[in-house]
C-alpha cells in the first residue's frame, strides 16, 4: 500500500512540476512559450489556457497535500514508525560470539 501511494506521489509532483513550468510568468504571454504553449493558447485563448494551468497547479498541490496528510494519519503510527508487516523473528535478540581481540605475541624476556 504504502509503494503504490509514494509512485502516485511521485507521478503527482512530476505533473505538477511540468505544469509550473509550462505557466507564463507575470509579464510573459503564453502564446510565446513555443509548442506546448502556443496550442494551448490556440486551443482556449490566452486567458483561458493560463487559468485552466493555474486551476491544474492548485488540484495537483491540494491532492498532493491530502495524500501526504492521509497517509500521515491511517499508515503512520504514534510513535513515527510505518505500519509494515515485520518479520517473526523481528525482536529476538540473535547471540553474538566474539573473538577475544588478537594480541600479538611479546618478546621474551633477556
Amino acid at each position: 500500500m504504502l509503494t503504490v501511494i509514494t509512485i502516485l506521489l511521485i507521478i503527482i509532483a512530476i505533473l505538477l512540476i511540468a505544469v509550473v513550468l509550462i505557466q507564463p510568468g507575470k509579464g510573459d504571454m503564453i502564446s510565446g512559450m513555443g509548442t506546448i504553449g502556443g496550442s494551448m493558447s490556440n486551443m482556449f485563448g490566452t486567458r483561458r489556457a493560463a487559468d485552466m494551468l493555474q486551476k491544474i497547479t492548485i488540484g495537483l498541490a491540494t491532492s498532493m497535500l491530502l495524500i501526504v496528510l492521509l497517509t500521515n494519519i491511517f499508515l503512520v503510527d504514534n510513535r513515527g514508525s510505518v505500519e509494515v508487516k515485520r518479520a517473526i523473528t523481528e525482536g529476538i535478540e540473535v547471540p553474538t560470539h566474539t573473538t577475544p581481540p588478537l594480541v600479538p605475541p611479546t618478546p621474551p624476556n633477556p
